[in-house]
């Protein structure tokens, strides 16, 4: 069995606190359309990790050994997240997609548990009921307490694509350990195509006339940096190493933590008010994900240990 190092889960969960900051800095850069959003903040990622893995000499050797099936993986993998992720909350009501979006760490918790080298412990299952509950709760608590809604047709296909969010991430990050070998200096190639893409896509559907505009207030740069060195940029390679050499099992159970985070950032550094039923699902969540974590070495075999592979 594939040995677990509590360092990189350690650095895994990292990203996990980076990602909760993702509302708070997308709310600040609402002024910026969303495939623009998606194209300037990879864009910035892009060029924090060049210029690191350029000062370290990492480049070259970087590139050698990242194959192209695991760039196109990352890449697309990073692309089309985000882009199902900005298409749900256009044609979904916003608390609804954000529950069947946020089935992914869920879902890396019983995919992981099922593959060959991993197992799945009874305190991941507990403790991923309890926080999805919670996180349950606290969208439900959310959506009571805004109680006019605008006359917003939606209608399936954000629900499906909120969903394909959800298969999309848990999925990739699965796969991603197909990987292990690939440092994880490859995510600056990952970022540099999700850019690219974003890009063409922003030009082609966004971009009036096809032009590229970026005059935003000062605010807006601000909380576009903020994204694309936090929850956009470093999380990403915090991410990519957990996955390939920690408990991906526990990492996904403490991703539920990230809802939590997020409103609590809100409640501190905006205008939300927090609901006693978000407090409540903020706990539920918490306490979910920590009963993961104190005890993970009780475990089930997997169902490869089982047949003796």
């Amino acid at each position: 069995m594939t040995a677990h190092s509590p360092q990189a889960t350690l650095i895994g969960s990292i990203a996990i606190l980076l990602w909760s900051s993702l509302a708070l800095f997308t709310t600040q850069a609402n002024l910026v359309p969303p495939l623009l959003l998606l194209t300037v903040t990879f864009g910035v990622a892009s060029l924090l990790f060049f210029i690191v893995y350029l000062i370290k000499g990492e480049l070259k050797s970087s590139w050698s050994k990242t194959p192209t099936s695991a760039i196109a993986m990352g890449g697309l993998g990073f692309y089309f997240y985000h882009f199902c992720y900005f298409y749900a909350f256009q044609h979904a009501p916003p608390v609804e997609a954000g529950l069947i979006a946020y089935l992914w760490p869920l879902l890396i918790v019983l995919m992981a548990g099922m593959t060959k080298g991993n197992s799945l412990s009874w305190t991941h299952l507990v403790g991923a009921v309890i926080a999805f509950i919670g996180t349950g709760i606290m969208l439900q608590a959310r959506e009571s307490a805004s109680l006019i809604e605008t006359n917003t047709n939606y209608n399936w296909t954000g629900y499906a694509a909120a969903f394909a969010c959800a298969f999309i991430w848990s999925s990739y990050s699965v796969a991603n350990r197909r990987f292990q070998t690939v440092p994880s200096s490859a995510v600056l190639w990952y970022c540099l195509v999700t850019a690219l893409l974003a890009g063409a896509s922003h030009i082609m559907i966004e971009a009036e006339n096809g032009k590229l505009s970026l005059d935003f207030p000062a605010s807006t740069w601000i909380a576009i940096l903020g994204l694309g060195f936090g929850p956009v940029g470093i999380a990403f390679f915090c991410w990519d190493f957990g996955v390939k050499k920690g408990n991906l099992s526990l990492l996904g159970v403490l991703s539920y933590t990230a809802p939590a985070l997020s409103t609590a950032w809100l409640g501190l550094f905006t205008d939300a008010q927090l609901t006693t039923g978000q407090i409540i699902a903020c706990l539920l969540i918490t306490a979910g994900a920590l009963f993961a974590s104190l005890m993970p070495n009780k475990k089930m075999p997997s169902a490869y240990e089982a047949e003796g592979i």
